[in-house]
């Protein structure tokens, strides 16, 4: 995709001979004293890789703009191309990626994936793969993912997909010397229209990591730009769940013209029970225990980060919660009304905050952006009120990834995405090359109507990043295949 044209020029793209520094750096001195971002949020997540939504994306497909693309990333931090290691996704657990047209926090429409294992390895450990795995098919092949892909809507479940195959882990060029193969392999068309994957994936995170000591501690003095823009998951791999589907098949109503907008987000569900009741004459239920649609919220709200949150404090209780709850949280809502980075900043720096309450901050995250709700941008983008079916008596305040499915796309994409008027970008929807964490920090700061904030960020040494994404499906790069 080509908003990465617009990056600075001077780019590295990380290698397998940086991966151990780049899984260090998790904690390390490039990120302050955050954990790479939204990627390790709430202490829950921390205790549960398999369910860690990291990230949570949609866009127009730029080779087919009569479709959207949605991408939900889970499990970072995963090491490339070693033959032991293995990166599945969770069992016994329901991964669900949620529309909703009415403004309402409840979906109209959600896909859930379940993934159940083909396990050959005597007990069940070791290598995936004994020899050069060539298909998905191939006996030299000891583990793989099965899943089922279903529909819900309207109080009906209809099946997708039953016996889809999950691209495996990368373990390697010796042993998956064509990965790409593999992965094409993979990919599922849909009934009606659309494609899916689901496997590994290069970590896609643009990130400035500069930006994380601001978020969570204000920074004593001015963020020196003599460091990089630092992506330092970028040598990394992750999990994703990635479906196409048209336009008209999550609209409200299916008319895209006269509903443009749809709010998304997804869930992690784990198989449980009630163990106030007898065990024994229960089926299995799901307990909520992850949820992401905006990027960066819990570091935009609360300036926290796993390491610095306390269990079962406001991180884990929105990971629990369903969206339709949000309004039902006092503390939630006043925290998007005064949210806590600005504050850290301008006691850190001396830079004002703006003043509250925050209504932009709470449109950002909560409604889109419209012209009577508060945002400063002043315009009808990306609000499920602009819905002309939606009913304005039901819509609530709620967390989504929100896109405007009419709006263009655009021929020069900026990283910045709606902050430099590139109305297709962030936080209008989230393409893969965007960059979430300058643009919120400056609309933290009160941009665009407020004076600018970008003196908080000086130009960095040079951009360390991932490889930009590609402009075809399904968009995303390949695994790193490690040494």
């Amino acid at each position: 995709m080509s908003a990465g044209a617009h990056r600075p020029s001077r780019r590295v793209f990380l290698g397998s001979t940086v991966t151990i520094l780049a899984a260090a750096s998790l904690g390390g001195p490039l990120l302050g004293r955050s954990q790479a971002g939204g990627h390790f949020d709430s202490p829950a997540v921390l205790a549960d890789g398999q369910a860690n939504l990291t990230d949570v994306y949609a866009f127009t497909s730029p080779d087919d703009h009569d479709r959207v693309t949605l991408v939900v990333d889970v499990q970072p931090g995963q090491l490339p191309g070693s033959g032991p290691l293995n990166y599945p996704f969770a069992t016994r657990a329901r991964y669900e990626l949620h529309v909703d047209g009415q403004g309402t926090g409840r979906p109209d429409t959600t896909y859930r994936w379940t993934f159940r294992n083909e396990d050959r390895r005597l007990f069940g450990a070791g290598p995936i793969a004994v020899g050069p795995v060539r298909s998905l098919q191939d006996s030299a092949l000891l583990f793989k993912q099965r899943y089922t892909l279903e529909r819900i809507r309207n109080g009906r479940t209809e099946t997708l997909i039953s016996d889809g195959t999950a691209a495996p882990t990368h373990t390697g060029l010796a042993l998956m010397p064509d990965y790409a193969a593999l992965r094409s392999e993979a990919t599922r068309t849909l009934p009606g229209g659309g494609r899916t994957l689901a496997g590994q994936i290069a970590e896609p995170f643009v990130a400035d990591s500069r930006v994380f000591g601001l978020f969570t501690a204000g920074t004593v003095g001015p963020v020196p730009g003599a460091l990089p823009a630092a992506g330092p998951l970028s040598a990394l791999n992750v999990s994703a769940l990635v479906l196409q589907l048209p336009k008209r098949e999550l609209a409200l109503n299916g008319d895209p013209e006269r509903n443009p907008v749809v709010g998304v987000w997804a869930t992690v569900s784990r198989e449980g029970a009630d163990l106030a009741r007898d065990l024994r004459t229960q089926a299995a239920s799901f307990r909520q225990v992850a949820r992401l649609g905006s990027p960066h919220i819990v570091f935009a709200l609360w300036g926290t980060f796993a390491g610095l949150s306390q269990p079962g404090g406001p991180e884990d209780r929105f990971n629990a919660r369903p969206a339709d709850l949000d309004a039902q949280d006092e503390e939630f809502l006043a925290a998007a009304l005064d949210p806590a980075p600005p504050r850290r900043i301008e006691a850190a720096q001396g830079f004002a905050a703006p003043a509250g309450p925050r209504t932009d901050v709470r449109a950002l995250f909560l409604s889109g952006f419209g012209k009577d709700n508060g945002s400063r941008f002043g315009i009808d983008l990306n609000t499920q009120a602009m819905n002309a079916d939606a009913d304005p008596a039901a819509l609530r305040w709620a967390d989504q990834l929100r896109l405007n499915l009419t709006t263009p796309v655009s021929p020069a994409p900026h990283p910045y995405g709606v902050l430099e008027r590139d109305l297709q970008g962030y936080p209008n929807g989230r393409r893969l090359n965007d960059e979430i964490d300058v643009p919120l920090l400056r609309m933290l700061e009160g941009e665009p109507s407020e004076r600018s904030a970008a003196h908080l960020l000086p130009p960095p040494s040079f951009d360390w990043q991932p490889k930009p994404a590609s402009d075809t499906f399904p968009y995303v790069n390949l695994p790193h295949a490690g040494p």
